[in-house]
């Protein structure tokens, strides 16, 4: 029955069909959509061009309430006998199906949309009774304990999804956060068909939740739902670069490259899923960067790889998701794209979504801060216009990237181009293009180099400066003198280049349609490529634009071995009203749970810096949980206290004596955490002669990838690991490989850093307290982070050392203390706290026995 399509599609997803159809040529595609609660389709995604292989495989990704729409090409709606057959099969699974010409200006109702069931709430005391000591998990787990914190817990997660609320839960380790969000996630995403983002900062807790935990309740569970793990699109290989490769790979590939990507071509014929974390190598950057999707180098559903694509596959799968697992930064493109388009109700990066779980949610004013903030690296800037075009003398094709690639492409073409238009975009390329990427990489070069002299020059191999373009930076005379001009000239170079690139792009558009079709790849790479060129051009204008109090912008410059690093840097100096405005106010339920929120068992820290002080006591639930671990049978907290502080010139000397004698009473199995890489380095340096020397392996930070070494940490159950900042959290050791972790100071980030000095300044100003109000709750929370490495099960046992007097000499000391569980204490004199650290080891190795 023909029908109104405005009463039945919205506008944004009719332009979203409309489009799709154009890029498909007009031709036949499928599109799963998705209603809201008065019947508008809302959300739309493609899912495949027509075809027999591709149809029927579509019943698979849909669920009741969805709405299948496909588009006939001849404008004649009246469905086809396999149009009825297909909405039959539909139509009993509750989904409907319509017919749309390629205008999307009219519509056939082969089968009306299904109302979808009303919201309901769930029976918390059921989902309690499924972790009771008898309950479904127990029967399925072995081992499983009924902990009152995880019940408690369980019972705030679903009453956020009861009463659509934000929830602040902080629950020690032991708890069982993941079961107790997981549950009430499952049954409200199965009984709404309501799909729930579970967004994690590791990959450690996303391989957990995704191959243990889910699969578990999977099992447990009389319930059948879809969890999908959603990886960013640069994680899959483009099975379009990978032709390109094979059959253009001389214009493409370097000598050095040529090892890693020829296995990687192999790899993509045989992958299940096309994701790099199936691939058994660990590519450069560089190198995957010549097979990897991205956004704007996609031609989408005009690539004949589409129905095959390995992220489009993903997509599809996700969109017929229950749960959707991701991580932060994920999540916040998502949020960024809703955000900017104002469409919170229709597919963005993830399908569409209402209710949200931030697990490791201390993580979030950190990750959005990077994610919403821009960069500009000189290294990146000369890769980007690499890619264009470079000249190798040594290789059989000198001419490498996408301008050769190009012109050799239009020779084999000659024949079927219009003489005069093939010889104006021969001579463009050649006689235009080249030269200016060639003089415009020169400049660049140039250009950031002068940027790291004026700003303070090469600082030491390994080591980082940053400096912050404040106003009295900005009022210096160089400034305007030198440093605007040089900047303003890179601009209008990268201006000069971009618009000669976008008549190419016109030219090349002009060709017949059979030529253009096969330059479809191309093109649209020569078309991604010129808009990061624009994006980079105006991002530098940004950084060096007029001076702006919510931005923070600054330099860094790293001394590596291949030369300096040079990075131009801008963020925003406060997250908390994006946040607000995406997140809080935009999603019905919102969950933010970490081992780490609170300090001095208050939210107002973590509420503040995230936006939810604002929000009305009705709108927010908090909940404080404790550790279902003994920790004053478990652990003992050493405090020597005739130490040098911190700020002493001895300091450094007397640490590594105290390390040493620390790790020896352990026999090694420690984790020693530092709060800056030059001081981990010397102490490294200093120790590790005597470690090597007594059978105790001494790893560093750096000398392999983190989840590497953490492995190697595990498996040699006598080795000792000397990290800093990263390895404060997510590091996941249980037993006898870690029983000792030392903490050589408190955590206090380091206020010359930028982001972290403009927040002060900005405290300040207003006329807060910036040390007790910023600085101190911050170290506390990743203080508690340090501390919680080390009991990860109710055997583990073990020492925790800290070795910065300023814990008990200075006032906020106390702060810290309180923070921690109640434990086992020892201080005082250095003898007197170690031979106390050697009783209890050896009390417990007794106990142990029994």
């Amino acid at each position: 029955m023909p029908s109104n399509l405005q009463r039945l599609v919205s506008s944004p997803a009719a332009e979203l069909l409309r489009r799709t159809i154009d890029e498909a040529r007009g031709n036949e595609v499928f599109f799963l959509a998705k209603p809201n609660e008065h019947g508008v389709v809302v959300e739309v995604t493609p899912l495949a061009r027509g075809n027999d292989a591709a149809v029927p495989a579509l019943l698979q990704v849909t669920t009741p309430g969805d709405v299948v729409i496909h588009n006939h090409p001849s404008g004649y709606l009246t469905p086809s006998s396999a149009d009825v057959g297909l909405a039959s099969e539909y139509g009993n699974q509750g989904v409907g199906f319509y017919i749309i010409n390629n205008t999307v200006d009219d519509i056939y109702v082969v089968v009306e949309a299904f109302k979808r069931p009303q919201r309901h709430a769930l029976d918390i005391s059921q989902l309690l009774a499924q972790i009771s000591a008898k309950g479904k998990v127990a029967q399925r787990l072995k081992g499983f304990e009924s902990r009152p914190e995880q019940q408690r817990m369980l019972r705030a997660v679903a009453t956020a999804f009861n009463e659509s609320k934000a929830a602040l839960i902080e629950a020690g380790t032991g708890t069982g956060k993941s079961m107790a969000y997981l549950l009430p996630a499952i049954h409200w995403a199965v009984q709404n068909k309501q799909r729930v983002v579970i967004s994690t900062n590791t990959i450690n807790l996303q391989e957990q939740l995704m191959h243990k935990d889910l699969p578990l309740l999977q099992q447990a569970l009389n319930l059948k739902f879809k969890p999908v793990l959603i990886k960013g699109r640069q994680n899959y290989v483009c099975l379009s670069k990978v032709e390109s490769l094979e059959k253009e790979g001389d214009y493409l590939i370097e000598t050095e490259e040529r090892a890693e990507l020829k296995a990687i071509l192999e790899w993509s014929h045989r992958t299940a899923d096309g994701s790099r974390s199936d691939l058994n190598i660990l590519p450069r950057f560089s190198v995957w960067e010549k097979v990897a999707c991205e956004s704007d180098n996609c031609s989408r559903i005009r690539c004949p790889h589409y129905n095959a694509c390995f992220f489009y596959n993903a997509r599809r799968e996700a969109a017929s998701a229950d749960l959707l697992v991701v991580n932060h930064h994920l999540l916040f493109a998502d949020l960024a794209v809703r955000g900017d388009t104002g469409r919170y109700n229709e597919a963005a990066i993830l399908p569409s979504y209402l209710h949200v779980i931030l697990d490791e949610a201390h993580n979030i004013e950190d990750v959005a801060t990077d994610y919403f903030g821009t960069q500009i690296a000189k290294l990146g800037l000369i890769r980007l216009l690499g890619r264009f075009y470079s000249l190798r003398e040594r290789e059989k094709v000198r001419e490498k990237g996408l301008l050769p690639q190009l012109l050799a492409r239009l020779q084999i073409l000659r024949k079927k181009i219009e003489p005069g238009l093939y010889t104006r975009i021969f001579e463009h390329v050649q006689g235009r293009l080249i030269t200016l990427r060639e003089d415009l990489v020169h400049t660049v070069a140039h250009t950031f180099d002068d940027l790291a002299l004026w700003f303070g020059g090469a600082p030491e191999t390994g080591a980082e400066l940053k400096v912050r373009f404040t106003p009295q930076v900005r009022e210096r005379p160089e400034w305007k003198a030198s440093i605007l001009p040089a900047v303003q000239n890179l601009i209008r170079e990268m201006g000069e280049f971009h618009q000669q690139l976008l008549l190419l792009e016109k030219w090349l558009e002009s060709l017949d349609e059979p030529v253009a079709e096969s330059l479809l790849s191309l093109t649209v790479e020569l078309s991604a490529l010129a808009d990061r060129l624009e994006s980079a051009a105006a991002t530098l204008g940004e950084i060096f634009g007029d001076a702006e109090e919510s931005r923070v912008r600054w330099i860094e410059i790293t001394q590596s071995r291949s030369g300096l690093r040079i990075t131009l840097k801008q963020a925003p100096l406060n997250v908390a009203g994006l946040l607000r405005e995406r997140l809080f106010e935009k999603l019905e339920t919102v969950v933010l749970t970490s081992a780490t929120l609170t300090t001095e068992e208050r939210f107002d820290y973590i509420k503040g810096r995230l936006g939810l002080n604002q929000a009305k006591p009705v709108q927010l639930l908090e909940s404080i949980l404790p550790s279902s671990f003994d920790y004053t049978r478990q652990v003992i907290l050493g405090i020597p206290q005739d130490i040098p502080s911190p700020d002493h010139h001895n300091f450094s000397a007397e640490l590594g004596r105290l390390v040493l004698e620390s790790i020896q009473i352990s026999e090694g199995r420690a984790l020693v955490l530092f709060t800056s890489y030059a001081l981990l380095r010397r102490i490294h340096q200093e120790l590790e002669p005597a470690l090597q020397s007594a059978g105790i392996r001494a790893l560093m930070q750096g000398e392999a990838p983190r989840h590497r070494l953490t492995e190697i940490f595990k498996e040699d159950k006598t080795s000792v690991l000397f990290a800093t900042d990263s390895f404060w959290e997510g590091v996941d050791v249980a037993g006898e490989a870690l029983e000792n972790v030392i903490l050589t100071k408190l955590p206090f980030s380091v206020p010359k850093e930028p982001v972290i000095e403009a927040r002060i300044e900005a405290i300040e100003k207003a006329g807060g307290n910036p040390f007790m109000e910023y600085s101190v709750p911050q170290a506390v929370i990743k203080f508690k982070q340090g501390f919680g490495r080390l009991i990860r099960n109710k055997n583990d046992r073990g020492s925790i050392m800290i070795f910065d007097r300023r814990i008990i000499d200075k006032y906020y000391g106390k702060i810290f203390l309180r923070s921690l569980p109640e434990c086992r204490l020892a201080q005082g004199r250095r003898d007197r706290v170690f031979n106390e650290v050697k009783r209890f080891f050896l009390e417990t190795s007794q106990r142990a026995k029994r």
